[in-house]
């Protein structure tokens, strides 16, 4: 009889468990679907919104073809709200495509967005504006995207004054996991000369932002005035495109390319220039070349919590599961730790103009043109700005919050609940430090450095994706 009960009560406790497994997959696939889709719009918005800019280069080049400079001007002015307006459509659309797959809105994402658009309140007296009145238009924006709830955070976000980032993630990640061969290739004398906080280097001064952009799925362009560059070349190639899109019936004037005009144009770089900071994943394969370019792609982050039907204990009957089958015991507490689901994704929009009848890149002509013609899904190691995760909640608090108070107080300001503060504090015990220290004496610095795969110096990517 006690047999029979011990026997129903384990195969209720496997029961409950391989449904909350079925769950916690079934969420995964869900979360997945949501932060792919969710991807893919902005990505396609990014797209989008290059070609309308490239449009209006064009319709630009036709109004001064024909000697109507107001309307050169004004074209300029759409332009530069373009390039907030675009993105935003995007982020707007990346929401709507991750609810399209259950995907639900996350109140700390919500309150990210909304933190950022007080910030953005204060740019008017830090950064000139772009068109007029661009800073109070681009919070109102933000602000009316966030009320509708955020679903998918926009992982890449380049924020004008971003928080202090000095130390790596993967300084964290070596300290929690005792890789002393982290430190061997990455800053080898830390180890022995560290003695406190304010050992620590000044933060890095950042670059001036490129504030011609959204900061969220920026298209990474700028304008400039010059005479059109590559001349009567561009000239040509315009009026193809202008031809093969229906843009106008006119023909532009070879005149054009003699007058000084605001043309946007791009602040990219080759896509395989991301390799030092990114563990760029694609290499050692080579990126076709018309494809080898950076500067405009869409980082997305969903998370989701399943509500396992499992409980973590079972107060009247635990000391006799603990006695009767352990393994049993081991289902119920698996339970705690196995809802929680991150996914983050990573598109961007493809596309090549043609020279000579072969394919080249977007930027081949240096000003923006209608090049693009689809959005892929691309591994997110190899997104600019991957490693930022602007939506990483823990990784934003810290950042935000708890770093300035380390970097004038050191280790005592520290929150304790927090994960990357708890390494901080592992760090600073000299203890810590020696047992690297010995440990690296003791192998001889055998650190092997695995090459190929785009894995740095331990090999691998931070994500498989």
């Amino acid at each position: 009889m006690i047999f029979m009960i011990m026997a129903l009560l384990i195969l209720a406790v496997v029961i409950v468990w391989v449904f909350d497994v079925h769950t916690v997959l079934y969420l995964k696939a869900r979360t997945q679907n949501a932060g792919d889709a969710a991807a893919l719009a902005a990505a396609r918005w990014q797209g989008i919104s290059l070609n309308l800019i490239g449009d209006l280069n064009i319709l630009q080049a036709l109004a001064l073809s024909r000697g109507d400079t107001t309307a050169a001007a004004q074209i300029t002015d759409v332009q530069a709200r373009l390039c907030f307006v675009g993105p935003l459509v995007g982020l707007l659309a990346s929401q709507q495509a991750a609810k399209n797959n259950r995907a639900y809105v996350n109140p700390d994402y919500m309150a990210i967005l909304m933190e950022h658009v007080a910030d953005v309140s204060d740019y008017a007296d830090i950064f000139p504006e772009p068109y007029t009145n661009a800073w109070p238009e681009y919070a109102g924006m933000l602000a009316n995207i966030a009320e509708q709830g955020v679903a998918a955070g926009p992982d890449n976000t380049w924020y004008f004054i971003p928080p202090i980032t000095d130390l790596p993630r993967n300084f964290y990640e070596a300290v929690a996991s005792l890789d002393w061969c982290w430190f061997y290739w990455n800053d080898p004398g830390i180890l022995q000369s560290y003695s406190g906080y304010q050992d620590w280097p000044d933060p890095p001064t950042n670059p001036p932002p490129n504030t011609f952009n959204c900061e969220v799925f920026g298209l990474g362009l700028l304008p400039f005035t010059t005479v059109l560059p590559g001349g009567a070349g561009t000239v040509e190639r315009m009026n193809q495109i202008s031809s093969e899109r229906g843009i106008s019936p006119e023909t532009i004037s070879n005149e054009v390319a003699g007058i000084t005009n605001t043309w946007y144009g791009y602040a990219w770089t080759s896509w395989s220039a991301l390799a030092p900071d990114n563990n760029f994943p694609i290499l050692p394969l080579q990126v076709k070349p018309e494809y080898d370019y950076a500067g405009a792609d869409a980082v997305i982050r969903v998370e989701a919590t399943a509500d396992p039907r499992m409980p973590t204990v079972f107060p009247g009957i635990q000391p006799f599961l603990i006695r009767s089958a352990p393994s049993a015991t081991r289902l119920t507490q698996s339970a705690a730790t196995a809802g929680a689901i991150t996914w983050t994704a990573a598109a961007k929009p493809f596309g090549y103009l043609a020279a000579d009848g072969s394919p080249v890149r977007p930027d081949a002509y240096a000003i923006v043109l209608p090049a693009f013609h689809n959005v892929r899904l691309i591994p997110v190691d190899a997104a600019s700005g991957s490693n930022i995760g602007a939506y990483d909640i823990d990784w934003h608090r810290h950042n935000k919050y708890h770093m300035q108070i380390y970097w004038e107080s050191g280790p005592a300001g520290l929150e304790a609940d927090c994960w990357y503060c708890q390494q901080l504090q592992t760090w600073e015990d000299p203890a810590f430090r020696q047992q690297g220290i010995d440990w690296l004496n003791d192998t001889n610095h055998t650190c092997d450095q695995v090459v190929g795969g785009g894995g740095g110096p331990g090999g691998g990517t931070r994500r498989g994706h």
